[in-house]
């Protein structure tokens, strides 16, 4: 048996006898994942071109999102403003109101499952489109129409954000204001002007977050207290004793043009999703769902706020305020409603500014961890929102400036703009690809993927079964392109009530201001 021994195979290692923690510490085995970042895109710009995929290494990223939690970040998003606002809006527009308000929200969903479907495109198109992932919808501008529009985009989305901001700590302020207020009689005033630095204060450590898949606490946290703050607002509402007749002043003559221009602004202001919706979308698991979370989140705030609209009409009717808290009586659920409202509005603040803080810190390069430049950047311009509510005087007058003059371009003109243009260059991309992919051989110019996808399902469907009159229908509608038609008649209606809303709100600047803030007239005195 020795001669047969092999002298060059080595002997197993013994196993060591010493601690854990006096090895050697293996290193962890990196993950390889493929990236299309040199794919062979003809009509985009490329350095070089692989026909083989390229590998990097990547580390373990936080957990994607999912669809509910989705849900729950669209419901934190439109906060309590539609709870509040929503009543005197119906009853000032009679049963008129509710067709508006269905109408508005349809056109809100609608455009933002166009900007999910353009990031979709997007990563097919241009996958290093993923490297811009914190200022996306700059990034969809600058593909579609280059690097001046990219910046026009850039500059209203922080715009709007910045600008959304300021009702929220304008109320939340107001509503501790009136907690002191209404628990003394009026016997003491602690002033809005504190109040709104003290509410500052706690939004502060809640903006160093990083993006949505980092609160994932918070956003079920802020669920949790608006469906408290609901049940609470439902029950003074019902306790609330009755004014006049139910439904007083609810008519169904159509309102003036002002008023119905009016409230456009006010429900853009409140159901807007859009800066938001691509961060959302590229932190989910699958992101595809990110309009199933749009439909779902505003389906169900809609459905709340119209029924609370409507005990408040029963009760109140003509009678009832802009805002439906000035008209409930003093009692102590409202007393802890309006200090939830207060939380709540800070929670809602915190998600909604995490897209422009991003983009904000792209452009200085920094890391995406928590760091002392974050923190000075952030609490910088949360001073800076603070310092403005500071000289506002309620918030309803902001409404209709910001619904109407800088929400409707990104919610209602800018998504079927980057639609239309990005599907083209889809079908492009297509149609130069089966060239490159066929050599020579003579190709039909008018390929049409979902054409040889139905003939096959419709040869198996009976012609007058449901399954086979929904395909046909579906072959009818995309040989109409109806997609483009309906895209065209919502920008259409974008660039009109932007227009005159924007023309409106010139004459009722003035307005702003008219009643000056506490604080401005305090400085002013002092």
């Amino acid at each position: 048996m020795f001669f047969f021994r092999r002298s060059n195979v080595k002997r197993a290692p013994r196993p060591s006898r010493a601690p854990s923690f006096a090895l050697p510490k293996r290193r962890t085995s990196v993950l390889l994942a493929p990236s299309n970042q040199h794919d062979q895109l003809p009509f985009l710009r490329r350095s070089r071109f692989s026909a083989l995929p390229h590998f990097r290494a990547h580390e373990n990223e936080p957990e994607s999102l999912s669809l509910f939690i989705a849900i729950l970040y669209v419901v934190d998003l439109f906060g309590i403003f539609p709870f509040l606002t929503l009543p005197a809006l119906l009853v000032r527009l009679g049963y008129f109101g509710v067709l508006l308000v269905l109408s508005i929200i349809f056109l809100q969903i609608y455009t933002s499952f166009l900007l999910s479907q353009c990031w979709t495109m997007a990563e097919y198109l241009d996958p290093s489109i993923l490297q811009k992932r914190n200022y996306p919808y700059a990034a969809l501008a600058e593909l579609a129409y280059g690097p001046c529009v990219s910046l026009l985009v850039s500059v209203l989305l922080d715009l709007s954000i910045f600008a959304l901001a300021v009702p929220s700590i304008v109320m939340a302020a107001q509503n501790l204001e009136a907690v002191v207020l209404r628990m003394s009689a009026g016997l003491y005033n602690f002033s809005y002007c504190y109040w709104a630095i003290i509410v500052g204060l706690v939004i502060c450590p809640l903006m160093w977050l990083g993006s949505p898949k980092h609160m994932r606490g918070l956003a079920i946290t802020a669920v949790c207290v608006m469906i408290i703050i609901v049940g609470l607002l439902w029950y003074c509402l019902l306790d609330a004793p009755a004014i006049g007749t139910p439904f007083e002043g609810v008519s169904m003559e159509l309102p003036g043009f002002l008023t119905i221009l009016s409230s456009y602004s006010i429900l853009a202001f409140q159901f807007d999703i859009h800066p938001v919706l691509l961060t959302l979308q590229i932190d989910m698991k699958r992101k595809s769902q990110v309009s199933w979370a749009a439909l779902s989140g505003i389906a169900i705030t809609c459905s709340v706020a119209i029924v609370g609209a409507g005990i408040a009409a029963y009760k109140f009717g003509s009678m009832i305020s802009s805002n439906l808290l000035l008209s409930l009586p003093t009692s102590v659920p409202f007393f802890v409603m309006l200090i939830l409202m207060s939380l709540q509005l800070c929670f809602s603040v915190t998600v909604a500014s995490s897209a422009m803080f991003m983009q904000i810190e792209n452009f200085f390069k920094l890391p995406e961890t928590l760091c002392c430049k974050r923190i000075l950047i952030r609490s910088c311009v949360l001073a800076l929102e603070v310092l403005v509510a500071e000289f506002v005087p309620n918030f309803d007058a902001l409404m209709n400036v910001i619904g109407g003059t800088i929400t409707g371009p990104l919610v209602f003109i800018l998504p079927p703009l980057l639609y239309r243009r990005i599907r083209r260059m889809e079908r492009v991309h297509q149609r130069i690809a089966a060239e490159a992919s066929y050599g020579s051989l003579p190709l039909d110019l008018n390929y049409a993927p979902v054409e040889l996808e139905l003939e096959p399902l419709l040869v198996a469907k009976k012609p007058h079964s449901p399954p086979g009159c929904w395909l046909r229908v579906v072959r009818v509608l995309n040989r109409l392109e109806c997609d483009i038609s309906c895209t065209m008649a919502v920008l259409i209606f974008g660039v009109l009530a932007t227009f005159l809303s924007t023309y409106l709100n010139l004459f009722t600047l003035t307005d702003l201001f008219k009643n000056n803030s506490p604080c401005l007239s305090n400085l002013t005195a002092h």
